[in-house]
Parts: structure tokens; C-alpha cells; sequence
């Protein structure tokens, strides 16, 4: 199903995760090691993250979270959603699941998926919830989640089955304990408005010169106002998104083609050398060839 809201079909993913006949995937989710921050998305699959060690700050629809290591962090889908390291010397790994209701979805309309599911897809529920290691439940959430990861990876007899079971077994306990409630107010805010016509505009240009002036005309605020809403909804400041949203493209090139670091820096936004090998150190813990070297 695709999302209701025009607004937010720029950031859906174009990814496919899984397959028609088993919608679900797993993916190893390691930083720096492939890249340091992930932009502004959405998807239409729950989103599951267990943290194996390290830390990582998630936005998800403008609220921080940071999560360490044993914490599972759960995502509804078609929230806008981002991570990032905080430090450059941080390192974060996780297995990621991402869980299309179509698992534990009924093609002909019933009283669950009137009930629970519709308003999951609808984006009526509760954005996300955080399972904090060692609180209340969480054991419960564990004892789904690695069953999960070994049933999808084994691809022992039968395994799809118990992988639907655990499936509906995890949102069973998200209503049951209270993570996860229908609500009736507006999924999101004129803020969040206006910060994803922000980014809309930095993926668009960010080759090119931004400056924090430009972007607040565009917006019809101050940059005052602009800068103090931005953060409130996305965790960083608009330049610090402009510059790590570069950095995310520039890993791509060096990762993906064997172009002269000056002409990705150039590419990217960059429209200085130096500059760009210092601030991609800073954010990646790597130079650029350091970087492209390790990769291959």
C-alpha cells in the first residue's frame, strides 16, 4: 500500500525489501564502516532495530533517540525516520529488520486487520517505541526478535511459518503492553511540513551553494526561526544536514565508482579539497582514499 500523504512519497525508499512470496529481510547494519549518517526515508515495513554493541541517534518524526547496545527500537510504517553517529569515533552494529504487515496481513477484511492492522498502515498508531535492555518486557521482545534472526537465516522446514507466527507475535505484544496505540490526531505537524520541503530542496541542490539564508526565503521564516525548528525536528542544524547529507553521497561515489577524489568532492558540493578531506575524516573517521581503500 502506498502512503496517503503525497507529501511524504519523495522519501520512500525504492528499495525492495524481501519478495512478493516472503516480504522480510534482515540487514546487517554496521557505521562507519558503510557509511556514517542515513538521510531522511520511509518504508512501508515495520522497522525493528536490535542493537548488537555500540550507539546510534535516531530522528523519527522529530524526536532523538539514541540507542546502545541491547535496546531494540521499533519503527510503524511510513514514518519519516533518520540515523547517524553521534562522534566520529562512535561505531554502531545492529541486525535491522524490516517487516511488511503483508506477512500477517489478510487479503479479505477481517475483524484484525480492521482493528490493528489498517491503522498501522494508516499511520493512526503510535510512530515508534523503544525496549529498553533490561526493562520491563524487554525479555519478551528479545525472545522474539533473535528467534527472528536465526528462523531467517537457517531456512530450516517450515521456517516461513514460524517466521509469520513470531511475526504476529510481535505486534501482539506491542498492543498488549502498550508500545504501540491507535490514536486520532494528525500524523504530523506543519513543522515537519516544512522541514521536509527543506530537505526536498538539499537533495535536489546539494551540489550546489546552500547557505542557511537561502533556505529560510525558501521557506518564507528567519533564519533564526528556520534554524531552531529544523533542529527540533530532524536533531541538526540545516547546514550540518546539508553537510552530512554530501558526505552520504560522496561514500556512495568513492564506494561505487572509481572517479578522482577531487572530482566527487567537487561533485558533492565541496568546491574545496582540503575542506572536504577534513571534514570527511571528522564525520567518517577515514580520509576519502582511506575510505575507498578499505572498501575494495
Amino acid at each position: 500500500m502506498y502512503p496517503a500523504d503525497k507529501e511524504i512519497s519523495g522519501y520512500v525508499e525504492k528499495k525492495k525489501h524481501g519478495d512478493a512470496l516472503l516480504p522480510f529481510v534482515i540487514y546487517g547494519t554496521m557505521m562507519p564502516t558503510l557509511f556514517s549518517s542515513f538521510p531522511l526515508h520511509c518504508h512501508e515495513e515495520i522497522e525493528m532495530v536490535l542493537c548488537d554493541c555500540g550507539k546510534c541517534r535516531y530522528t523519527v518524526s522529530g524526536e532523538e533517540i539514541d540507542i546502545g547496545f541491547g535496546d531494540i527500537l521499533i519503527i510503524m510504517p511510513w514514518v519519516l525516520h533518520s540515523f547517524r553517529l553521534v562522534e566520529a569515533k562512535d561505531y554502531f552494529l545492529a541486525a535491522t529488520y524490516l517487516i511488511s504487515v503483508d506477512m500477517i496481513n489478510n487479503h479479505t477484511v477481517d475483524i484484525c486487520s480492521s482493528k490493528y492492522i489498517q491503522p498501522l498502515l494508516e499511520r493512526e498508531c503510535s510512530d515508534y517505541c523503544v525496549i529498553r535492555c533490561g526493562s520491563e518486557h524487554y525479555e519478551e521482545f528479545r525472545n522474539i526478535a533473535v528467534p527472528l534472526f536465526d528462523t531467517y537465516f537457517d531456512h530450516d522446514r517450515f521456517f516461513e511459518l514460524k517466521l509469520k507466527s513470531l511475526i504476529t507475535d510481535l505486534v501482539f505484544r506491542l498492543f498488549s503492553h502498550g508500545f504501540i496505540r491507535i490514536r486520532s490526531d494528525t500524523p504530523e505537524s506543519n513543522d515537519v511540513r516544512i522541514v521536509r520541503q527543506v530537505v526536498d530542496y538539499i537533495s535536489e541542490k546539494y551540489m550546489e551553494n546552500i547557505t542557511l539564508a537561502g533556505l529560510a526565503e525558501l521557506v518564507n521564516m528567519s533564519e533564526t526561526g528556520l534554524s531552531r525548528l529544523f533542529r527540533n525536528v530532524t536533531g541538526m542544524s540545516c547546514i550540518d544536514y546539508v553537510i552530512e547529507y554530501r558526505l552520504t553521497k560522496a561514500m556512495g561515489f568513492l564506494r561505487s565508482t572509481d572517479k578522482p577524489i577531487i572530482e566527487i568532492a567537487y561533485e558533492t558540493g565541496f568546491n574545496n579539497i582540503s575542506y572536504f578531506n577534513r571534514t570527511f575524516k571528522k564525520h567518517c573517521g577515514q580520509t576519502p582514499s582511506e575510505f575507498r581503500r578499505y572498501k575494495k
